[in-house]
């Protein structure tokens, strides 16, 4: 994947660019359009499978995905976990597990899961409480197992609006960001005017421990009470299936929680009311009650808060309840939450419920399919989070308003503009993201395989190209293959992004050197910035400019990664001949297409002249020369192959960069490089989308030869008695695990963009 601002990150390989690049452009493997599959983004998942999956009807999906058919149609997040019991017997039945499970001493059996609980919840020496829990169990006919409430179906599902509260609390936790980097430039104000840093810890620590910081949250406009007052609970679900026969104990045991409400007098009422043809009962905590307590305390609250927040906190805090009830419905033991029981609805016919609804014909191409999991999330709920989400941009406006509240800094205006740049690029940035509804589906097959449909997609990828690269992963040989194509509009928005927020640590780092310190630590950090900005910038620059510039330009949107197994071990001095000779490397490449080879040649000119200069500097500095090294360089069948010579490389282990007309290869094995450039130039079947792939075979049948060869050669790689004692010990073990690994045949992952919405398959496949 390219992304500009990132380039630099294929490092010394990287360096040597293009040198061999001619002075022609080549426009094979420019990016081409596909046709969109629809003409709209309709805004419902309604067309998620492939046309000739049979609709399923209300009552079928129903019997399919379990509670959600007592569910309303508004409701906004489904989770379903299903035959947990199951799928946790055939963990344990994996051989890795067994290892595990023996060299840990503890398994699932050796403790029970109650007695897992209960020792989570009990205190050392707390026997009054155990007993009366004891006699709790003993009222409900014994401890229950926990696999009755856990092991045939487990749904916790929220209603609306919980898309609008959640976008309430990611707005509360944006604002106690901003707090918290507000503090941070106050007191590094505190610490220029000072120079102490100790200073700068009481300070910051007073800006954000205790009351003040919360008080200052209450306060804000932009938080605080203004939002505590659009704040709901919204309808919450839990839902338990029980066995036949065993749905009174398990109603019996989620309804004896309701006692502690019990006990809290007149604040908690209780109620019933009855929902989908069922009674459900428990308890309402009333709001005004809580109000009339607090408001006795309004004197000391004022001490804190200006009376017109205490008196609309209060006012806010009178108009909320909680309602917590426990029932039946079908075979479900149901546990509900909200503000009020008016909405706390379940339908009793499924046809008008969620099921019935369009939003649900996800899962209709599953219906042979045992799932273990299903997820539904309503466009809502997405839409919220991404209004309100923050990022670094938050914290860049806590620092930016914090400095700017001193003069010991000095001017700050360029350092507060450089944030505030970071929380409009971030904007720009998370701008290019879309959301819709959200359906997904896990179940057995092969392993476990999850389907899902449609939720966020940032917009980093470009779902309408072709990638050419995609026949690559066809061999069998690959341990690891990615490919995906980069949408150009996100990667410039993101590298944008990225360089403010680099300009703006230089600048951070600038206005430290400015200080007047005594403190070593920050003395030497002050020498080490001024440095930096004296000898190294313009070449720093003229790297980053070589990088994220003129290589990236030259190259298209398209990346493949791709890793074996099958190269050749490097003669690095120590290791031995028969080591050098049996046992193989790993090879990794990148490559993607030329575009302006032109670009490619102009950024070798630019990264040679940079990292020349900074030589010569280093050089000057450290009183030793080191000349720049010139590369080597190979041509075959129209490539050229640009490396640097060490004693110990050679074809298959040789760190180079490869370059012809149409594509760009970074690799450790010049060989490996040289013949995936030829396939790509071959061509093969196009790709679209993300394309991820782990290969497990090849990595066990890898550490079979790794020990194999060890084995072989243990006399010459452990020479010391006691290491040749342990190793042969040991490789038993080694065998079993690998062994044990063999029950793992590959990892896929592809992401592709169907009928308006990102879908994403992921298969782990076992033996």
């Amino acid at each position: 994947m390219k992304i500009r601002n990132s380039i630099w990150c294929i490092g010394s390989i990287a360096i040597l660019g293009s040198v061999s690049c001619k002075e022609k452009p080549a426009a094979a493997g420019e990016k081409t359009e596909e046709k969109s599959i629809v003409e709209s983004v309709v805004d419902k998942v309604k067309e998620t499978v492939t046309p000739d999956v049979k609709s399923l009807s209300a009552e079928e999906r129903a019997a399919k995905v379990g509670f959600a058919q007592y569910l309303p149609k508004d409701t906004e997040v489904v989770i379903s976990v299903y035959d947990a019991k199951g799928a946790a017997e055939q963990l344990k039945a994996l051989k890795l597990y067994g290892i595990i499970e023996s060299n840990s001493g503890m398994g699932m059996d050796e403790m029970p899961m109650e007695e897992m609980m209960e020792e989570d919840m009990l205190e050392d020496g707390d026997a009054e409480q155990e007993n009366d829990m004891d006699m709790e169990m003993d009222a409900m006919g014994g401890e229950p197992d926990p696999w009755m409430l856990l092991g045939q179906e487990v749904t916790l599902a929220m209603g609306k609006p919980t898309g609008k509260q959640v976008g309430h609390l990611l707005t509360l936790n944006k604002r106690m960001a901003y707090f918290q980097a507000l503090a941070l430039g106050e007191a590094a104000q505190t610490f220029a005017a000072t120079g102490d840093p100790d200073d700068f810890t009481a300070a910051l620590e007073s800006g954000l421990g205790g009351e003040e910081f919360f008080m200052d949250l209450i306060e804000d406009p932009e938080s605080g009470v203004s939002v505590f007052k659009d704040m709901v609970m919204p309808p919450l679900y839990i839902a338990f299936r029980a066995k036949e026969g065993e749905l009174d104990q398990a109603a019996q045991f989620v309804s004896g929680s309701m006692g502690m409400f019990a006990m809290a007098g007149e604040m908690a009422v209780p109620i019933e009311f009855e929902a989908g043809g069922s009674t459900f009962v428990g308890y309402k905590l009333l709001g005004a009650k809580l109000s009339e307590m607090l408001a006795a305390e309004r004197e000391s609250m004022e001490e804190d808060l200006k009376p017109e927040t205490v008196t609309a906190l209060l006012d806010a805090l009178a108009k909320k309840n909680l309602v917590v009830v426990t029932g039946t419905i079908g075979d479900y033991a149901v546990v509900m939450i909200g503000d009020d029981e008016g909405d706390l609805k379940l339908t009793a016919e499924a046809k008008d419920s969620l099921v019935g609804s369009d939003e649900m014909k996800f899962v209709d191409a599953f219906a042979d399919k045992p799932l273990l999991a299903m997820m539904y999330g309503g466009k809502d709920g997405w839409e919220g989070i991404m209004d309100e989400a923050g990022g670094l941009g938050t914290y860049a406006l806590g620092i930016r308003d914090g400095i700017a509240g001193g003069k010991a800094l000095g001017d700050t205006r360029d350092l507060e503009a450089l944030l505030q740049m970071i929380s409009d690029r971030e904007k720009e940035l998370m701008s290019l993201g879309s959301a819709s509804d959200f359906g997904m589906v896990a179940f057995s097959d092969e392993g476990l395989k999850i389907e899902a449909f449609g939720g966020y997609d940032k917009g980093s990828l470009d779902w309408s190209a072709k990638t050419q690269l995609s026949h690559l992963g066809d061999s069998g040989d690959n341990v690891l293959f990615f490919n995906a194509a980069t949408d150009a509009a996100y990667s410039e928005k993101a590298s944008a992004y990225f360089e403010v927020i680099f300009e703006t640590l230089y600048a951070s780092a600038m206005k430290l050197s400015e200080l007047e310190v005594e403190d070593g630590d920050l003395l030497q950090a002050k020498q080490f910035a001024q440095l930096f900005d004296t000898q190294f910038r313009g070449d720093v620059l003229g790297l980053y400019d070589a990088l994220s510039g003129s290589l990236a330009e030259g190259l298209g949107d398209e990346t493949a990664i791709l890793i074996d197994l099958k190269g050749a071990m490097p003669a690095v001095p120590g290791i031995p001949q028969a080591l050098v000779d049996e046992a193989k490397a790993p090879r990794i490449t990148w490559i993607a297409p030329v575009t302006d080879r032109n670009k490619l040649a102009e950024s070798w000119t630019k990264m040679d002249s940079s990292i020349t200069s900074l030589l010569a500097k280093a050089s000057e500095m450290s009183g030793e020369q080191i000349p720049m090294q010139k590369p080597i360089s190979s041509d075959k069948d129209g490539m050229t192959t640009w490396f640097f010579s060490f004693p110990f490389f050679q074809d298959d282990f040789l760190p180079s960069v490869t370059v012809s007309d149409q594509w760009f290869a970074a690799s450790t094995s010049k060989l490996q490089a040289v013949d995936l450039i030829g396939k790509a130039a071959a061509g093969g079947e196009a790709g679209n989308g993300l394309e991820f792939y782990v290969n497990f075979n090849a990595l066990t049948d890898y550490a079979d030869l790794m020990l194999a060869v060890a084995d072989k050669n243990s006399a010459t790689l452990f020479p010391n008695e006691y290491k040749l004692e342990r190793f042969n010990r040991e490789k038993v073990e080694y065998k079993e695990v690998i062994d044990a690994c063999r029950e793992f045949e590959s990892l896929t992952w592809t992401a592709k963009k169907e009928n308006g919405y990102v879908r994403n398959s992921m298969h782990f496949k076992t033996k």
